[in-house]
């Protein structure tokens, strides 16, 4: 007899990762995932070179010294941080602390995929607030909160919309949650985020006790294959956060480059003005051919097709993967007449820009 998973489980739907192959095609243009075309820091990969060949040991590493680097680069607390393979992997542990069976994790409808998943696993109840055209409804989020609620997460800025929150949004969602309560905020996109009125949730976590905003090496580092993350919160979190995480929560390469990549500003730089410039021109040359373009505080913009004027996104999707092109669809029904696209190399953007005129001349 089969031993069944914990009640809840089964219902928990595939998390539909962006496809990176198509037939036919030994480079694509590869648009789904949103990762860092221009990569890791030269000196990071150097470092995480080095760190290879005392790979066979157990990575007994001083999360400190990262840490550190953090905290320069951030102006943050080093004491307050700690670490694990990937942003999801902290998050999945930060909702597996502080929720369980019989009580609510509330996610605006739209947001990370795999939100209502960790709530799932954690034997909690994911609860969707509805979204205003896929921009985060503090007012709609407030409205799901009752006396079940132990968790409120949220992406800023957002995906896979782009979107992100006001400081002034941020702080009244905030301000308007019971002592209770705990705030969540997975900030992947926070270097991305160039908006005036944008503020990092880091600076909540100094003023109130209620607050984690989780953190990537993923997205501006680069480092998405190393798998890297780290969450910031006050220390009663990270004390309970550290004692039941992995025995070695950072392997031996990613710490290598970790630090090193956060040292080089300058590779940094460089990744922020490539995005800056290719979201502008992106979003200038999809809105020009009639599309409808979200405005985007990340490295990657949501597109919208009109159904009136006879294009799909699924049909532009099949036109794009013919000539190369892999954007990201998904199989989502709010999402229908939707493709996202993460910035890519130069000469993929100017592509991407001439298929899809070509897609909608046709």
């Amino acid at each position: 007899m089969a031993i069944s998973p914990r009640q809840g489980l089964a219902a928990i739907d595939y998390y539909m990762v962006g496809i990176s192959k198509l037939p036919g095609w030994d480079d694509p243009v590869k648009l789904s995932s949103n990762e860092s075309v221009l990569g890791m820091s030269p000196a990071a990969i150097e470092a995480a070179q080095r760190a290879i060949p005392d790979s066979h040991l157990y990575p007994e590493v001083d999360t400190e010294i990262l840490a550190e680097a953090l905290a320069e680069r951030y102006r943050l607390n080093p004491d307050w941080m700690a670490f694990g393979p990937g942003s999801d992997e902290v998050l999945q542990r930060i909702v597996n602390t502080f929720s369980g069976p019989g009580e609510e994790l509330v996610h605006s409808k739209n947001a990370y995929m795999q939100f209502p998943i960790y709530a799932k696993v954690a034997g909690a109840t994911p609860v969707a607030a509805d979204d205003n055209d896929f921009h985060y409804d503090v007012d709609k989020i407030l409205s799901k909160v009752n006396n079940n609620t132990r968790i409120v997460l949220l992406a800023n800025p957002d995906n896979p919309s782009g979107s992100c929150l006001s400081a002034g949004e941020i702080r009244r969602l905030h301000a308007a949650l019971p002592g209770n309560v705990l705030l969540i905020v997975d900030s992947a996109y926070d270097e991305f985020a160039g908006a005036d009125d944008y503020e990092s949730a880091t600076n909540l976590v100094h003023e109130y006790d209620n607050v984690i905003v989780t953190r990537s090496f993923s997205k501006v580092y680069g480092m998405a294959g190393l798998r890297l993350g780290w969450c910031y919160g006050q220390p009663q979190y990270i004390e309970v956060m550290t004692r039941i995480g992995p025995s070695f929560p950072i392997n031996t390469a990613a710490f290598a480059a970790g630090i090193e990549a956060v040292k080089d500003t300058a590779h940094v730089d460089k990744v922020l003005a490539h995005n800056r410039r290719w979201i502008e021109e992106l979003s200038r040359q999809f809105t020009t051919m009639g599309l409808k373009v979200y405005p985007s505080q990340t490295n990657f913009i949501l597109v919208g097709f009109s159904t009136e004027a006879g294009k799909t996104a699924s049909e532009a999707n099949t036109w794009l993967n013919e000539n190369g092109i892999i954007p990201r669809q998904f199989a989502l029904d709010d999402f229908s007449n939707k493709l996202r696209f993460t910035v890519g190399k130069d000469d993929g953007m100017e592509k991407t820009i001439a298929v899809m005129r070509e897609f909608l001349n046709r």
